[in-house]
């Protein structure tokens, strides 16, 4: 029996573990000044490491399920929206035919008029036929990889965002120090700006990789 597959979201599972331990490590340091982090240096911090993030390790238990309470406090629809940056039609599918897909070289939009009739120009429908396309070719290579960095991208954008909203707070709290929770406030929220950022870009990608393999002769890019 072959071993099935994993889903993109498993597979991207250890980037956004590796995001919410930079996280922590990044709150330990503001919020209880740099000597606590000592406790994880020296010549065994790796076998430390390692032994908290061992499966079946509560540390590694927390962090999981931190993830999962981060990544359900926002729905899918207000998610779209926090990442896209717009708040009706935020998925780049609603643009597919009309903007993206024309301005990629690759893409042959005569082929795909001819393969699935006339392409739509309102953003819903264009979201609805867009999906029907990238179904047919989901497990592209090139569908598979800029789908996985897009959501990659999404997921830790969204944790940035939410801790953005969260943390400060605490660190005020275990700190007093208007100064540090400040640079600390900043520098989630530019961590946000900057993961949404690169979301929208793979997300761009995406949608072309899509098209311009639904267009090619082959159905491959």
């Amino acid at each position: 029996m072959t071993d099935r597959p994993q889903s993109l979201k498993a597979q991207n599972a250890w980037l956004i573990r590796a995001a919410l331990i930079l996280h922590g490590i990044a709150f330990v340091y503001v919020a209880f000044e740099p000597f606590v982090l000592a406790q994880l240096s020296g010549p065994d911090a790796l076998e430390k490491l390692k032994t908290a993030l061992a499966p079946g390790s509560l540390s590694l238990a927390i962090i999981v399920l931190a993830k999962l309470v981060l990544l359900g406090l926002i729905q899918a629809r207000l998610r779209d929206r926090v990442i896209h940056w717009r708040w009706r039609y935020p998925l780049p599918g609603s643009r597919a035919f009309t903007r993206i897909g024309r301005a990629d070289a690759r893409v042959d939009m005569a082929r795909l008029e001819q393969r699935y009739g006339p392409l739509p120009t309102q953003p819903g429908e264009q979201d609805r036929l867009f999906y029907k396309v990238y179904r047919a070719h989901a497990d592209e290579v090139g569908v598979l990889d800029a789908h996985k960095s897009y959501l990659a991208a999404r997921d830790i954008g969204i944790i940035n965002l939410i801790l953005f909203i969260l943390l400060p707070g605490f660190a005020w709290w275990a700190t007093g120090n208007p100064e540090r929770v400040a640079v600390y406030s900043a520098a989630l929220f530019a961590s946000y700006v900057l993961m949404a950022l690169a979301a929208q870009v793979y997300a761009g990608r995406f949608v072309e990789n899509v098209l311009a393999t639904a267009s090619s002769p082959s159905g491959q890019v």
